[in-house]
């Protein structure tokens, strides 16, 4: 009976999750496509799941063979859970940021997540998901990955962002694909670059105003001045070195991922970075989202 209550109530939540996203985000979701609120539904689709029939089944809910989890070095997703890993009893997320291209076939969320074990204390952090469209049109996990810090998010607002239109160039040719996954790996390395020489100069030009840095043990900063004085008063250092990404179709938002080196207060730590990057107006590639997490 009470099996039977959980799925009758997360139902009557999902059924309202798209309409919802009309009301309460006027500025960012057209009602004449809302192609965003589909990753949103999937995203919070698995978070009732792990709710309702526990956290493995929430968890592996949208992945594939493709998908990658940060655990904390990128691996197989279905390997991981093959493998019986010592799950939480309960995890629950939300997002509070969602981006879609223009392709409306690759997209991300991040948010608040939690975890708890029976009999001991909650755990909090902030979750970071590429999503992409299979073949039969269902949107799967890419890459996941999670950092935990002190204290429960208090960020206040939702943004869920579709793209301003839907024109892109419709490009057939392989190659000409794999050059644009090139251009973001040159970015991604040119940043790293310019870390090597000056963290402060290499933030300031690659940061889009509104980007957000997920670093694990810290709350998320969210804004271009609030990452810098972040960095600055934790006399943080970051260096980066570039492993692989992915572009959507469209070609305006792509991601990247490496291992870092960063020195705080003088002590040298190993960590993974990923990177979520937007081509903008006039056409310069800006960092929306980068998350920083140990090895």
């Amino acid at each position: 009976m009470v099996e039977k209550l959980k799925y009758k109530n997360m139902h009557c939540a999902l059924k309202w999750i798209a309409p919802i996203s009309f009301l309460i985000l006027p500025h960012f979701v057209s009602a004449q496509t809302n192609m965003v609120g589909q990753i949103v539904a999937a995203d919070i689709y698995d978070s009732e799941l792990s709710a309702n029939k526990g956290s493995l089944e929430g968890l592996r809910n949208s992945l594939d063979r493709n998908s990658i989890y940060f655990k904390p070095a990128p691996e197989p997703a279905l390997n991981y859970f093959k493998n019986r890993p010592n799950i939480p009893d309960s995890v629950s997320w939300r997002p509070v940021l969602a981006k879609i291209a223009k392709s409306n076939e690759w997209g991300f969320t991040t948010g608040p997540i939690s975890w708890q074990n029976k009999g001991f204390s909650k755990k909090y952090g902030e979750y970071l998901t590429v999503w992409k469209r299979d073949r039969r049109g269902k949107w799967k996990i890419a890459l996941k990955a999670e950092i935990e810090h002190p204290n429960p998010s208090k960020e206040a607002g939702i943004k869920f962002i579709n793209p301003a239109n839907e024109n892109y160039f419709k490009q057939t040719s392989d190659a000409r694909l794999n050059q644009r996954e090139d251009i973001v790996r040159s970015t991604d390395r040119l940043m790293g670059t310019v870390l090597m020489a000056d963290n402060a100069v290499a933030y300031k030009e690659f940061l889009a105003d509104s980007s957000r840095m997920l670093f694990a043990g810290y709350a998320p900063q969210i804004g271009k001045e609030n990452i810098l004085n972040f960095l600055k008063n934790n006399n943080i250092e970051i260096k980066t070195e570039n492993i692989e990404v992915d572009r959507s179709y469209s070609g305006e938002l792509a991601c990247s991922y490496g291992s870092a080196k960063v020195v705080k207060n003088n002590r040298v730590e190993n960590y993974y970075y990923i990177r979520i990057w937007e081509l903008n107006q006039d056409f310069k590639w800006n960092v929306l989202i980068e998350m920083l997490f140990e090895k």
